[in-house]
């Protein structure tokens, strides 16, 4: 398994579209994972949801990919688009300022590999510009385009890197910081939200640049690189 060439894959992905936001998921872990002055035990460790962060933002990470898909496992705590335009969308439109804690601040879509998730980043931006702006937008833009809050969009380099960069940081959590916010779960069975380990790479040469951690799995031998 080569963790770098799916980074390296993705960043292509990524950079197809300059007008949102590449986010890596080591950076999203390493933001989130902060130090937690909160004993935590095995039991307690398998209902804990992570509070994405991403650079001081409040995230909520949503999941673009098929229903089949996301039946396989999901990033703890996304929710998947149609969700996210049925239950948030809405409320996100009505909001007054950046003030309210309980909405994110920004939107973070994810694929396998981060192309399908530029895809959908861009069309939010595209189809809601008075919410929605790309990572180079300020808040100062947004108030001389008449708008008082702005919803950031990112674009996770996709769920095989970021199953192989929570890897990374269990070691580095057992090694360096063994107070940090708990590991489990990060990626979860979608109906039972507990651990899982399986992901689904879309194709089977994907396998290889999955974690031997995860259980690799593929409905079909189409190889989509998304």
């Amino acid at each position: 398994m080569d963790g770098s060439s799916a980074e390296a894959a993705a960043h292509r992905y990524q950079s197809l579209f300059s007008d949102v936001a590449g986010i890596s998921s080591r950076e999203l872990l390493e933001d989130s994972l902060l130090p937690s002055s909160t004993p935590t035990t095995s039991s307690t460790r398998s209902t804990i949801q992570p509070k994405w962060r991403f650079h001081g933002h409040n995230v909520l990470l949503v999941d673009v990919r098929t229903d089949s898909e996301r039946d396989v496992s999901m990033i703890s705590g996304a929710v998947s688009l149609g969700e996210f335009k049925t239950n948030i969308l809405p409320s996100l439109e009505s909001r007054v300022s950046d003030s309210d804690s309980a909405l994110p601040d920004m939107i973070v879509t994810y694929c396998t590999i981060g192309f399908r998730s530029g895809m959908e980043a861009r069309n939010l931006i595209h189809e809601y510009p008075t919410i929605f702006a790309g990572w180079e937008n300020d808040d100062n833009s947004a108030q001389e385009e008449g708008r008082t809050s702005i919803t950031k969009v990112g674009n996770l380099d996709g769920i095989i890197p970021f199953a192989n960069a929570t890897e990374y940081e269990r070691s580095s959590n057992n090694e360096q910081s063994p107070h940090r916010i708990p590991m489990e779960p990060l990626i979860i069975d979608r109906k039972t939200k507990t651990a899982t380990n399986k992901v689904h790479v879309y194709g089977p040469s994907w396998k290889m640049h999955l974690s031997p951690a995860y259980e690799a799995i593929t409905f079909s031998r189409i190889e989509f690189a998304w």
